[in-house]
């Protein structure tokens, strides 16, 4: 039986009106992340999303996507399995960071308000952004207190002093800030309780780590603090950057590089060129210290290592310190304007990061020191002084 023309005209109709329909409802199904910047100030650059990275300083830079720019804008599209913060970089000069998560994201940016750089990104359509901006504000008004202002003065009194290289005048500072202790001690527990409590109340949210943020490691936190928050973040928040260099730092300190550990073996070369390794140094009780010569109390520890030094040596302590992150030159002029008598190793990457050895031993800041036996068993991590001097006096008997 032959279709008429008018019921052919009907069907083709209705199938030109139903592809449109189908091809929208594939697009509005999109599940992933649309990106729109506008830059001010520039019009062509090379524009990469990149992912944050804290367990391996020495480690290139992972691009998620790149995208050119044109006439000051620029976009990008795709999906992340987990949001996470990240960093845009534009051009070769500037950079920032928000949080990339699944949605219709727009970020603004004006290079007249660049500081060294970096960029303050006006961001829409990320509700984690807004989550995050808004707890950042919160952690600004604590540290901007009515009770806090004098505090203000200590910086631009600081920098004058350190940048006159006048040791005198560095003392007065010094001695000047002494009356502040209190004060300052005082702001910044009460922004790092608001920190921890935030991870706390919201242990599942991305962005507690990013609150959080390198408040958890040594030194800014006690031992027993960080096993307590560390096994209450889940979800999402297990998935950032952040958490991720959470669990090397937690691993470092209880399990791989902790106390009964035994420290890994490195050869590095000294400052005559020589190959030393750590198992080659002979001494029955090594301190092993990453320092570099830019580091102010790193070298404000040698006076009184070299107490220790001189005290037991000759019943077989060594000192090996390994100088990274830092200008080979700078680093030969601290060792010879400090007069340190130990075995000095260089362990600096390229661009002066932190080297292999630094790397490998998840070395979280400068100064950072283990004493450890013959057989490389660490006996302890980042002491304090008084710690140290009690265990090597508890060690050798006097």
């Amino acid at each position: 039986m032959k279709m008429s023309l008018k019921i052919k005209s009907a069907l083709i109709l209705g199938l030109i009106m139903i592809l449109p329909l189908t091809s929208c409802k594939k697009e509005a199904s999109f599940e992933g992340y649309t990106i729109s910047g506008v830059v001010k100030g520039l019009d062509e650059a090379k524009v990469k999303l990149i992912e944050m990275n804290f367990t391996d300083r020495g480690a290139k830079p992972k691009v998620i996507d790149s995208a050119q720019m044109t006439n000051g804008a620029f976009t990008f599209k795709g999906i992340v399995e987990h949001p996470d913060r990240v960093i845009i970089k534009i051009g070769d000069e500037f950079y920032s960071e928000f949080f990339l998560e699944n949605s219709d994201i727009t970020l603004e940016f004006d290079t007249a308000e660049s500081n060294r750089g970096q960029l303050k990104a006006k961001v829409s359509g990320s509700a984690l952004q807004q989550v995050y901006e808004a707890q950042e504000a919160k952690i600004d008004s604590i540290m901007n207190q009515k009770k806090f202002m004098p505090l203000q003065a200590i910086r631009p009194k600081m920098e004058v002093a350190y940048k006159s290289e006048d040791e005198a005048k560095i003392k007065a500072f010094q001695e000047w800030r002494a009356q502040f202790s209190d004060l300052e001690s005082q702001r910044q527990n009460e922004r790092r309780s608001f920190m921890i409590q935030y991870a706390k109340d919201y242990p599942e949210s991305p962005v507690a780590p990013w609150v959080l943020a390198f408040q958890f490691s040594e030194g800014r936190m006690s031992k027993e603090e960080m096993k307590a928050i560390y096994p209450l973040f889940k979800g999402d928040a297990k998935h950032t950057a952040m958490f991720k260099y959470y669990e090397k730092t937690y691993n470092d300190i209880f399990k791989n590089l902790g106390v009964g550990s035994i420290a890994p073996d490195f050869t590095l070369n000294d400052v005559n060129g020589k190959e030393v390794s750590l198992k080659g140094v002979e001494a029955k009780y090594k301190l092993v210290d990453f320092w570099a010569s830019w580091c102010v109390p790193c070298r404000a520890s040698f006076p009184h290592l070299k107490e220790l030094y001189k005290k037991y040596k000759k019943d077989g302590f060594e000192v090996v310190a390994i100088g990274t992150a830092d200008a080979e030159a700078k680093w030969r002029k601290a060792i010879e304007e400090d007069q340190t008598p130990w075995m000095h190793l260089n362990d600096t990457g390229e661009d002066h990061q932190y080297g292999i050895v630094a790397r490998k031993y998840g070395v979280p800041f400068l100064p950072t020191t283990f004493l450890m036996d013959e057989n490389e068993k660490i006996i302890l991590r980042n002491p304090s002084k008084e710690a140290l001097d009690a265990k090597l006096e508890e060690l050798f008997g006097y």
